[in-house]
């Protein structure tokens, strides 16, 4: 098993913790001048904890109409709590922006804003914010927590430090605490973030008098927004799957992968203890379906949490022993189980049905909510490379790449291109090993997938590769999209300066990569079966055939993303034949054509004009 965790919403980081390819390092400065630098911070659509649930609510406070009776002091310092519409008060010049808490009831909320009130890093804050008396008497003999939404992202040179409590009073004096948002850093924050602390044991038999404060401790960090406070009740017994994961051996979380590639699925999943008592023996069961959605593999984990608290949460991985052996989508369901039963089943299943196996592409990014520019990314200077790690099963070879960018005209005449960068098994640095031709961004390309003719370049089963887009540091406006949710730390890139940049964010950079089916083309002892002409070609394709009692014998036409545009069903072929598809239909690019019968499969590329 993984860390344990206490306390509700921290996040577990699944890519680089599992995976053993040499990740890129994330390098940070702690220094002023490098406090806002753009590769600091993104943020995560949707929380990890379901707070839609069917919850009675003892105490509520939103601060629409202003702090309700709450009371903020300032104890050292010039930092206190606060209220805002907007935020932090970010410069316009840093390149790093605090984002604004996305709440769910955006009218008004807290916060404290650390260095937007501060004044240097050397000088201390300390803050509190506390609740009028509360009444909470209905309460009684309830199990109940106390929840809120919140947005905190910490910069922490060595000289300081930053500290969030929240706590519980019964006489508003003598404060129970507990300690949120240590070491969390800044990177892939969730916004917001919904925190749940079970408090049953703190108030029982003082339900009617109670209190909470949160305390702030720092120096000119970048602050705490807070909203939505809540106490309300809470199931005895109710264990709920925060995440899910689902890998290769080297950890990458592919949405994509070309079957020649295909490798037993690795899964996972962060279970959480969100009720009032101890469960114990926790597993789960898992039920993976197959293109034609039937069952292909299941079971219950091997491994096992011995036991969770209320708020503790921990991962299982499993390997599964299932390597997917049919081109299409697969779906895992996770089903979270242990000793005692759950009070709120629903909440212990999650499914993930972002795998495909394809017959030529690997890809990270899927379609799931919007694509996003990437807008942090990379440092002032706007110059850098930015993509994705991949790895493969066995030799093949990479002959076109795919990018997509975003649709601003500012950038029209920008130029850019695509990289492919080496970690050799054994090795000690990445190399770049292939470099294209600049692209100029034209209007035909704005919100589009260009195609880059890799030609054909050779990949191998024991290093580990980062293919990437590359952008100059004149792009007035983002050029690169991401989307997806692969997990953390599989976003990878360089800097201007060539520095290892490590960018942590569920979404992947939408560059995809296209293979031949092992070897491409024919070796010397070995049979061509089928040629094609013209190529380039403009209306039509021609597929000249020399088989030998094949059986089954089909054509395929495929897309550069694998998908098949036409399909020819032949039967039984004996001698030569020959066979025509139409290309009217198609825009220009790169397309295959895939002959596979008893006498084998062959594939060859061809152009559209």
């Amino acid at each position: 098993m993984k860390k344990l965790y206490t306390l509700a919403g921290v996040l577990f980081m699944a890519g680089a913790s599992y995976a053993q390819a040499p990740y890129m390092t994330n390098n940070y400065v702690y220094a002023p001048t490098e406090k806002h630098a753009p590769h600091a911070i993104t943020t995560i659509d949707g929380r990890r904890v379901d707070e839609g649930m069917d919850r009675e609510v003892y105490y509520s406070e939103n601060f629409d109409a202003g702090f309700g009776g709450w009371v903020d002091e300032i104890q050292e310092g010039s930092v206190g709590f606060k209220l805002t519409d907007t935020g932090h008060e970010n410069d316009p010049t840093n390149t790093f922006q605090i984002p604004v808490l996305e709440t769910s009831t955006p009218t008004q909320w807290v916060l404290v804003d650390s260095d937007g009130d501060g004044t240097s890093y050397a000088n201390p804050e300390a803050a509190t914010l506390t609740s009028p008396e509360l009444d909470l008497s209905d309460a009684a003999g309830s199990f109940v927590a106390l929840t809120f939404e919140q947005f905190f992202a910490e910069w922490q040179p060595a000289e300081t430090s930053d500290h969030c409590y929240v706590g519980i009073s019964t006489d508003g004096t003598t404060f129970t605490e507990v300690e949120i948002n240590e070491g969390v850093g800044r990177e892939a924050r969730p916004n917001p973030e919904y925190i749940s602390w079970d408090i049953t044991d703190l108030i029982a038999g003082s339900e009617s008098s109670i209190w909470i404060r949160f305390r702030w401790e720092g120096a000119w960090n970048y602050g705490w927004q807070i909203d939505n406070i809540q106490i309300e009740d809470i199931n005895e017994s109710d264990l709920m799957i925060v995440d899910t994961y689902r890998t290769y051996d080297s950890g990458i979380v592919y949405s994509q992968v070309a079957e020649a590639h295909a490798a037993p699925m690795v899964i996972g999943a962060i279970i959480k203890n969100i009720g009032h008592i101890e469960q114990t023996n926790i597993k789960f069961d898992y039920v993976i379906t197959g293109p034609d959605g039937s069952e292909v593999a299941s079971g219950t984990s091997t491994e096992s949490i011995a036991s969770l608290n209320n708020s503790q949460q921990d991962t299982i991985l499993e390997e599964t022993g299932y390597t997917p052996d049919a081109i299409g989508t697969y779906t895992v369901e996770w089903t979270a189980v242990a000793d005692d039963a759950d009070d709120n089943e629903a909440d212990n299943v999650a499914e993930d049905g972002h795998f495909q196996l394809t017959a030529h592409t690997m890809a990270l990014d899927y379609d799931e909510g919007p694509a996003v520019e990437v807008g942090n990314w990379p440092l002032k200077t706007g110059e850098a490379y930015f993509g994705n790690l991949m790895t493969f099963q066995t030799p093949d070879v990479a002959t076109a790449m795919q990018v997509m960018i975003t649709d601003y005209e500012d950038n029209l005449g920008e130029q850019i291109k695509v990289a492919i960068w080496e970690f050799p098994e054994g090795g000690a640095e990445w190399t770049l090993v292939y470099d294209s031709d600049d692209h100029t961004i034209v209007e035909a390309d704005l919100g589009n997938m260009i195609t880059f003719d890799l030609e054909e370049f050779d990949v191998n089963e024991t290093s580990t590769y980062m293919f990437c887009g590359y952008q100059y540091s004149s792009g007035p406006q983002p050029i690169f999209v991401r989307q997806g949710d692969i997990g953390f730390n599989n976003v990878q890139g360089r800097d201007d300066e060539f520095n290892n940049r490590g960018f942590f964010d569920r979404r992947a950079p939408i560059i995809r990569v296209r293979l031949f089916e092992g070897e491409v083309g024919v070796a010397e002892n070995e049979k061509e079966y089928f040629g094609i002409y013209p190529n380039p070609a403009t209306d039509a394709i021609n597929v000249s055939l020399s088989l030998n009692d094949s059986e089954n014998t089909v054509v395929r036409l495929i897309d550069i993303t694998g998908k098949t545009v036409e399909m020819i069903q032949l039967g039984a072929v004996n001698g030569s034949k020959q066979v025509s598809l139409g290309l009217t239909n198609l825009t220009p690019g790169i397309y295959f054509v895939e002959l596979n019968g008893s006498n084998g499969k062959q594939v060859k590329k061809f152009v559209k004009k």
